[in-house]
């Protein structure tokens, strides 16, 4: 029953006549081409308005379906534009229809320069390296495709963000949306190349095992992380105090295995040996085998029996063992 009523109060918009002919009409009168300049087309695009306020704003404001693809037409004839209209609840009764049978749409597009893509992709893409932080630079795609997009009745915006909300390691995809009277109409995927960086140490020149480093032999440099993957020192007060802990190379990044601490008691020295066994304390003579430092361990031999011993080094010249 509601189909059938809907096909008679179209054919009484098309042909006139029927039980409603005293009603006030507001007359459409089709146009034979038209242009829509946003995503969607409405009656007023297709049609003539006798006015723009009153019943005929209303009717005109309809939306009959989204706008033609850039480049395509498309063909309406005038009993679609009357199912659309009881579509959407108006009371066809009082339209009456004049004009062109059928008319043919196409869709307005400009295009959008790759300058103001790229200008929102990028500040896109800096905000969210400030957030992020590090040491980063980025490199601009060179060639950006044409992109064409309607002007809007009202506006056409450009909204970018960082697709996922984070940047990769070494990329990062920037989506900009082309806003067309404020609804996405496109987006446009802006691809960058990434490059982090983060500080290391290397030595100044060839340093023997034992040398002391400092401001003297060691520099802090700038490298791309993907040349510094290891867990290389970063910063100069890593190894403030400490020594070569074996022969290094010049311009050698520096590791933690690569510093030790000055060592307190070197090789061939004397010193006292404090022995405990639960609360008996016995001390001896022994000669350190290898230098060692503060608090690490060394072994040594005893002056008497010439028997191996390990203990910690607490102090100049003096070794606990348990």
């Amino acid at each position: 029953m509601k189909l059938f009523a809907c096909i008679w109060l179209c054919l009484c918009a098309i042909g006139g006549g029927g039980d409603e002919k005293d009603k006030p009409r507001t007359e459409l009168r089709l146009k034979a081409a038209t242009s829509v300049r946003g995503l969607h087309v409405t009656i007023a695009d297709l049609c003539e308005l006798p006015a723009t306020d009153g019943p005929a704003a209303a009717v005109g404001a309809v939306r009959f379906g989204p706008a033609p693809v850039h480049g395509y037409g498309r063909t309406i004839s005038r009993t679609e534009v009357v199912q659309a209209l009881a579509g959407a609840g108006i009371d066809v009764a009082t339209v009456q229809f004049t004009g062109a049978d059928e008319v043919v749409v196409q869709t307005v597009s400009v295009e959008i320069p790759a300058g103001e893509l790229l200008d929102a992709a990028t500040a896109a893409l800096q905000a969210q390296l400030a957030v992020e932080g590090g040491d980063v630079e980025y490199e601009a795609p060179r060639n950006l495709r044409h992109v064409q997009a309607p002007p809007g009745r009202q506006s056409q915006d450009l909204r970018a963000r960082v697709r996922g909300h984070r940047t990769g390691p070494n990329a990062c995809v920037v989506e900009v949306e082309v806003l067309v009277d404020g609804e996405v109409g496109k987006t446009v995927p802006v691809a960058f190349k990434l490059q982090r960086f983060q500080p290391v140490l290397k030595t100044l020149a060839a340093l023997r095992a034992g040398q002391p480093l400092g401001p003297d032999t060691v520099t802090q440099v700038r490298e791309p992380m993907d040349q510094a993957s290891g867990l290389f020192l970063t910063l100069p007060t890593q190894v403030d105090g400490m020594v070569a802990a074996r022969n290094l190379q010049p311009g050698q990044r520096l590791t933690l295995g690569d510093i030790a601490p000055p060592a307190l008691i070197h090789k061939g020295d004397i010193v006292t040996i404090v022995l405990t066994r639960g609360r008996v304390k016995v001390t001896a003579k022994a000669m350190a085998n290898h230098d060692a430092p503060l608090q690490g361990r060394i072994t040594l031999t005893n002056l008497q029996s010439r028997s191996q011993l390990s203990g910690v080094v607490h102090g100049p010249g003096l070794v606990v063992t348990q």
